[in-house]
């Protein structure tokens, strides 16, 4: 058994002064125990020993990153000058696939170690890797077919942090267009070998999930096979949706319906199924949403820089359709940045303050903490999110010290972090109980 004695825990109760945490074999919290309990459990060598390491010290669950590109981390300041006379995420994704096709399983290896230690450090204790990068530039397999997501593996297990491979399934560049040469290397020949990839990684117990690209990247007849596989074996499946006008104009012409309804008449839509961005969704494809009670993975930091739009908050709040966040090119890591931006994006889509609330008294830090714990974790199908027992112990330590937090309250510290500080005053990170990085 592990103890931690922080001064303050956030629980689903709200912050709880003054508990010893325990954590069991696992890696799981066990309990969360008053001094009185302490006192009568006889532990009040351990409770003093936990102490001095975590005084002046808040723990909050670990963040959860649940969409990143990790190779798209080589691209941070170095796509910003003008490719075209109207730069727009199209003339973006030209220098995405340029790095694309200079990655091999070293350097695609080296990215990932530094980008999930960054990671780290900024709080989030799983990251949701959307893998698409697969096979060498001209298409062919590596000899071991998984061998870039085993790179992925190895750098995610050095680290510290939780790995959900997302496998990502790509057979064209739109409707009726054949894959570009710079996609060929994402691209597998058929489902049944898309699928054949994925089952070998679930053998081995991977912590993974589905994700078919985009309705312009996977035919029909795929989105259905990867849903009924993802429904068989419980996992999770995201998909790229609604993130850029043209896509659903490419949709529309096609398909005579906008993605979201194509994803539903496929029977993409369920409760494990996480659509990533949903920007420019319309009302009937949110009530989709909520009717199948998907979650929406929003991106503020990537969707900035990209130009795509400001996703319909207010509408997906409504609904009560569950919002994550994630990374995404990894412009930047720092989950408080990330949901701060959602707040103020929002704030700028309708003209007024507070819009990311669940009641009309609450401000936004609650809500925040939401989205980047528990929903998040909920969206990999990882037990973590919330500090209780029989979750596990994924924990990041704030220190209440660091100037960034002057003037804080109990009231005022979740909205003081989100809209004061960045991933600077967080000072250790546990994952599964075991501590992973310390400032």
């Amino acid at each position: 058994m592990r103890y931690l004695r922080p001064d303050y825990i956030y629980t689903p109760r709200g912050w709880q002064r003054d508990r010893l945490l325990t954590i069991d074999e696992n890696g799981r919290i066990a309990e969360l125990l008053s001094q009185t309990e302490v006192e009568a459990r006889g532990l009040r060598a351990e409770a003093e020993a936990a102490r001095e390491p975590l005084r002046g010290k808040a723990l909050l669950p670990g963040f959860v990153n649940v969409h990143s590109h990790v190779f798209q981390r080589a691209l941070r300041g170095q796509a910003q000058r003008p490719v075209s006379g109207h730069d727009t995420f199209w003339s973006w994704r030209q220098a995405m696939y340029a790095e694309a096709q200079r990655l091999d399983p070293e350097r695609l290896y080296r990215l990932a170690r530094a980008t999930y230690r960054e990671m780290l450090a900024a709080g989030y204790t799983t990251v949701g890797e959307f893998h698409y990068v697969h096979h060498q530039p001209d298409g062919r397999p590596y000899a071991s077919p998984n061998l870039m997501a085993e790179a992925l593996l190895q750098a995610a297990r050095e680290v510290g942090i939780r790995l959900v491979i997302l496998v990502a399934a790509y057979a064209r560049n739109d409707f009726g267009q054949p894959a570009l040469k710079e996609q060929l290397r994402f691209c597998d020949p058929s489902v049944a070998a898309y699928l054949e990839r994925v089952e070998a990684l679930r053998e081995l117990g991977v912590p993974l999930g589905l994700a078919p690209h985009s309705v312009r990247a996977v035919p029909a007849d795929w989105l259905r096979a990867i849903a009924a596989y993802s429904r068989q074996h419980r996992l999770p499946l995201h998909i790229h949706a609604d993130e850029q006008p043209a896509e659903i104009e490419s949709c529309l012409a096609a398909c005579g319906c906008r993605p979201l309804v194509l994803l539903e008449r496929c029977e993409v839509l369920g409760p494990q199924t996480t659509i990533v961005h949903a920007t420019h969704a319309d009302q009937a494809e949110l009530d989709l949403l909520a009717s199948s009670r998907a979650t929406v993975c929003l991106c503020p930091t990537t969707e900035g820089d990209l130009g795509d739009g400001i996703p319909p908050y207010r509408e997906l709040l409504t609904r009560q359709i569950p919002l994550a966040i994630g990374s995404d090119s990894n412009t930047r890591l720092d989950p408080f940045e990330e949901l701060r931006w959602a707040e103020y994006t929002a704030r700028l889509r309708y003209g007024e303050r507070r819009v990311l609330v669940t009641e009309p008294e609450a401000s936004p830090g609650t809500y925040l903490l939401t989205c980047g714990c528990e929903h998040g974790a909920a969206a990999l199908g990882v037990e973590s999110g919330r500090l209780e027992p029989g979750r596990l112990a994924d924990l990041v330590a704030i220190d209440l010290e660091h100037p960034m937090l002057q003037g804080w309250t109990l009231e005022s510290l979740l909205d003081c972090l989100f809209f004061g500080a960045t991933a600077e005053v967080i000072s250790a990170v546990w994952v599964s109980g075991k501590q992973v990085y310390a400032r």
